[in-house]
Parts: C-alpha cells; sequence; structure tokens
C-alpha cells in the first residue's frame, strides 16, 4: 500500500500545513485618513477600520474589544482624582509653605520636585510597568502602590504642624525660644518632604493611569481614549480650584480646622474613589513571565536607549512637546502673578484687603481659563472628522498647529493688556490651547504605539506562514537534494536588530521632553527678571510695577517658543 503524500502525512500532524500554499497576504489593516503626523504612519483613529487577523491569516471584525461609553468613561475616571490632587498643590502649595516661614527663594527649590519627579520617576515606572507579570496587570500594581504612597503624603502635608508639634514634644524642649525654633524647623522638613514625596508619587500614579488608558482600548478608539482623558482632568482642575475658592471649614469643618487640611481629606477622598473605580472596572491581559526577563536594574539602560533611539514620528513630537512647553511653563508659573500684579496697579498694594482681593482676582482669571478648558475639550473632539471621505480643517494636525498660534498670540496680546478684566479674558482663551496641548499629543503617541503593536502582530503571522511554508519546501526537497539546512532563527535575528519599546516607556520619553523644559525656563526666567529690572532701575518707583514688567516679559518669551 502506497503511503500518503508528504503534504498530506504533515498536515496530519500538524494543522497549520493544512492550507495551501504559498498563503495568501492578508490586506492592510491601516485603511485610515491621514492626519498629517507621519500621515504614511497613520492618523485620525476615528477612521481605522476596526479589524484584525485569525488564525489563518484572514481579516475578522475586532468590536469585540471596542470599549463601550460606560466603560471609556469608568477608564479614565483615574485622571480625574490625579487631577484633584494636582490642583491642591498648585493652588495651595506656595503659599502654604510661605506660611511656615519658608524664603520665598527655598520655595523655588521646593517646586524642583516637579521636573526631578518627571524627570526620573515617569520614565521609570513606565519601563518596570512595561516589563511586570503580576497577576492584576502591568500598570494596576503601580496605580495602587503609588496611590497609597500618595494618601500618606497628603496626610503629611495636611498635618505638617501637629506632626512637628509631636516630634517637638517628644525631643523634651522646654525652653519657649528653642521649642519655637525647633518646631518651625520641623514643620518645614515635615511640609518640604511630604510635598516632595507627593510629587514623586502622583508622578507614577499619573504615568501608570496614562500608560493603562494607552493599553486598553483599541487603535481607533485612541483619539477618544485620551479626548475623555483630557475632559475628566480639565473637569477636575475646574472643581478643584473652585473647591480651594470656597470657605472649607465653614461647609466641612469636621474635616479639619484649616483650609489646607480640609482641602487635602477632601482630595483623598476623590482620589480614592476615582481610582479605586478605574481598577476595580477595567482589566488587563497579564503578561507570562519570560525566561530571559532581564533583573530590575536593565530598565535603566533601557530608558537610554529609548531615549537616544525614538521612533522617528515620536521624536518629531517630542520635538515639538519641547518648544511648546517652553511657551507653557511661563504661563503655568507666572499666570495668577501677572493678574494679580495689574490689579495692583490701579490698587493700594499695602491694604491686607487689596492683597486678599488680588489674590482672589488672579484665582477667578484660573477658574475661568479651566472652565474654556472644560468646553473646548467637549466641543473640539467633536468637530474632528468622523469619515475619511469628510473634508474638515478641523483635522489633528490643524488643531494642534492652531492651538499653537493661538497661544503665542494671546501671550502678545500682553503689550496691550492694562485692566483684570482683559488679563481675565487672556486667560480664558488660553483655556482653548490647554484643551488640545492635553489631549492630542497623547493621542498621538497612542495611535503610534497601537499602529506599532498591529504591525507586529501582522508580521509576525505572515512571518510564521513563510517559515512554514520554506520548512514544507525543504521537505520535499530534502531527499532529492543537497539543500543548505533550514534555520527558523532567521526572523528571530532580525527582531533582535529592531529597536522596539513599550507604551509606557515611550510615554515617559515623552514626558521627559515635557520637563526638560521646565529646567531651562527657570534659569532663563530669572535672566530675564535679573536684566528687565537693571533695565528698568530707576524708572519707576518702588512697587510691584517693576515685578509685573518681567512677569510679562516672561509670558511673551513663552509666547515666542509656541
Amino acid at each position: 500500500m502506497d503511503s500518503p503524500p508528504l503534504q498530506q502525512r504533515m498536515s496530519e500532524s500538524d494543522p497549520l500545513l493544512s492550507r495551501s500554499y504559498p498563503p495568501r497576504r492578508p490586506k492592510r489593516l491601516l485603511r485610515r485618513h491621514t492626519s498629517g503626523f507621519e500621515s504614511n504612519l497613520y492618523a485620525g483613529s476615528q477612521f481605522f477600520e476596526p479589524r484584525k487577523k485569525d488564525g489563518t491569516g484572514d481579516e475578522v471584525d475586532e468590536r469585540s474589544k471596542e470599549l463601550s461609553g460606560n466603560r471609556m468613561f469608568l477608564l479614565t475616571l483615574c485622571m480625574i482624582g490625579v487631577q484633584f490632587t494636582w490642583t491642591v498643590e498648585l493652588s495651595y502649595g506656595t503659599p502654604y509653605l510661605l506660611s511656615l516661614d519658608l524664603s520665598k527663594e527655598l520655595t523655588a527649590l521646593v517646586w524642583l520636585a516637579g521636573p526631578l519627579s518627571g524627570l526620573i520617576v515617569q520614565p521609570l515606572v513606565g519601563a518596570l510597568s512595561d516589563k511586570s507579570t503580576l497577576r492584576l496587570g502591568r500598570r494596576r500594581p503601580f496605580i495602587i502602590a503609588g496611590g497609597v504612597l500618595v494618601c500618606v503624603s497628603m496626610l503629611g502635608v495636611a498635618y505638617a504642624k501637629e506632626l512637628a508639634s509631636k516630634i517637638v514634644d517628644l525631643g523634651g524642649v522646654k525652653d519657649p525660644i528653642d521649642r519655637h525654633d525647633a518646631y518651625r524647623q520641623w514643620a518645614i522638613i515635615i511640609a518640604v518632604t511630604s510635598f516632595y514625596f507627593l510629587d514623586f508619587c502622583l508622578n507614577a500614579v499619573q504615568a501608570s493611569c496614562r500608560a493603562l488608558i494607552l493599553d486598553v482600548p483599541p487603535l481607533y478608539q485612541q483619539e477618544t481614549a485620551n479626548a475623555w482623558a483630557a475632559r475628566l482632568a480639565n473637569s477636575a482642575m475646574v472643581v478643584g480650584y473652585f473647591t480651594g475658592f470656597v470657605d472649607l471649614v465653614a461647609f466641612l469643618p469636621w474635616l479639619g480646622d484649616s483650609q489646607i487640611k480640609v482641602f487635602c481629606v477632601v482630595a483623598m477622598i476623590v482620589f480614592v474613589i476615582t481610582l479605586t473605580v478605574t481598577c476595580i472596572s477595567t482589566s488587563e491581559e497579564r503578561v507570562e513571565p519570560m525566561e530571559d526577563d532581564k533583573p530590575w536594574y536593565s530598565a535603566f539602560p533601557y530608558i537610554w536607549r529609548a531615549f537616544r533611539f525614538l521612533p522617528k514620528p515620536v521624536q518629531k513630537l517630542c520635538n515639538v512637546q519641547f518648544f511648546a512647553w517652553m511657551g507653557w511653563f511661563p504661563f503655568l508659573f507666572y499666570s495668577t502673578t501677572w493678574v494679580s500684579d495689574i490689579y495692583f496697579r490701579s490698587h493700594p498694594f499695602d491694604n491686607p484687603d487689596s492683597w486678599a482681593q488680588g489674590t482672589r482676582a488672579g484665582s477667578f482669571a484660573l477658574l475661568c481659563y479651566a472652565i474654556v478648558s472644560v468646553a473646548a475639550g467637549i466641543v473640539l473632539p467633536m468637530l474632528t472628522p468622523r469619515s475619511s471621505t469628510t473634508d474638515s480643517i478641523f483635522t489633528l494636525k490643524n488643531i494642534y498647529t492652531g492651538s499653537h498660534i493661538l497661544f503665542a498670540l494671546a501671550m502678545a496680546s500682553t503689550f496691550w493688556v492694562h485692566t483684570v478684566e482683559q488679563a481675565t479674558l487672556v486667560l480664558a482663551v488660553v483655556g482653548i490651547p490647554w484643551a488640545v496641548v492635553v489631549w492630542i499629543p497623547f493621542a498621538l503617541v497612542g495611535e503610534f504605539v497601537s499602529t506599532e503593536d498591529e504591525r507586529k502582530q501582522e508580521l509576525s503571522a505572515e512571518s510564521q506562514l513563510q517559515n512554514i511554508y520554506l520548512r514544507d519546501a525543504y521537505v520535499q526537497t530534502e531527499e532529492s537534494s543537497s539543500a543548505l539546512p533550514y534555520n527558523d532563527d532567521n526572523a528571530e535575528s532580525q527582531k533582535e536588530k529592531e529597536e522596539e519599546f513599550e507604551a509606557g516607556m515611550i510615554l515617559g520619553v515623552h514626558n521627559m521632553y515635557i520637563v526638560f523644559p521646565q529646567f531651562a525656563v527657570a534659569i532663563i526666567s530669572a535672566i530675564l527678571f535679573a536684566v528687565i529690572d537693571h533695565v528698568d532701575q530707576g524708572k519707576h518707583s518702588p512697587t510691584d510695577r517693576e515685578s509685573d514688567t518681567g512677569v510679562a516679559w516672561v509670558l511673551r518669551f513663552g509666547g515666542i517658543m509656541a
């Protein structure tokens, strides 16, 4: 009895070989209109047709991965807690430290915690979470651990004075003067240390939340997910600034006897609830540990390699972000000071009531800016075209470019602003580009990472089928020829030559390009203040008007960078 043909024998032992060869090349997955960000690669995700390939290489619908509106809301809800907690530091951090008799120079050094944490923590957490094989997933363990440390840090900020008093009591200091000095020193140490821990831990949570939002939705929902995250973050910013504006002690006296205590407790409650809901309602695919997994300290050369060899599209975006944030940091640091100084031009600056009103004027302008950001974050994503056949000027590229132009014009308008109302209007207008800067860059990074994942899966499937085909041909000819041994390691060796970076690492390096300008702006602003004060010396009376001139020029410098 004749033996069955070779092809039949192999197909019985390997079902993958039951297909005819060579296999049909799958169609391209990316069928979208281009947004301009590396247009040959990908664009606005609303045009992506949700498809994937099954085990045979054929395309099937990928709607099973699509997130509903409710799931999208629950996934991005964590951004409310993160942003609300940031508002505590942004709105009350400096006044609180000054109330502890910390000098302005040292207060400025305290706020270096922000760029330091962004420079160190976010890339490191991104690299470590990329390689995490824990049962909870890659991102949620870091969200939970960081969240616990954030709450501890918030308690340290809120109760720095009480903790300092306990330490002084334990030290047995009796002399009133020595006791007061020791109390002051310990209160400053605890508060500053708590703020540093808060910055580092909150950056870790924020990096993990951003990576989670990037991981879970499919490619065609990346823009939607980041738009949701921006909307909720901006909404939390509005509520946070409004909460700090209200007399919390009068409404919630049982939570504390000072504004900072009540604000911190409220922020902790919001933070814990939102992160808990996101972690419970979101599921991650567990990454199985690999035999060749590298130790944890390998993350450091991984970060350096990612920083040097970013994919070209992401590198282009990071270059834009670097100069954009050279403009944004002066605004974030000095906008309220600029409004307050304009107020003091027409009001007595040595009156305590005037100082309070000037501070409230700056806070109100910031609140208007936050409200406009929320509105813009809702409207702008709705203006983007929903079909590849629709010809619209509201593409991601055009919106992103227009936001930089609008910000530059707003900063240039400071030449003609002389009243608080005009300054408030300028800050409100800046809310529009701010809504864009917290939405589109992250959407573009998310789309790139998801596109790369799709490409790798497609290439892996094609490579597997090609290897099977070559093995089939080799088996058929091995008895009748002296063919060279087939080596199926070619694809693997080629893959090893490519630089591939996970989502968390790319987000971390992207954040480094946001952090670096903060160091540069601090130095440049100091130089501008010194030069302008020297030029204006003797031209004005010894009032705050000199400071206002310097602040205005720093804002204009930011407009030039945009």
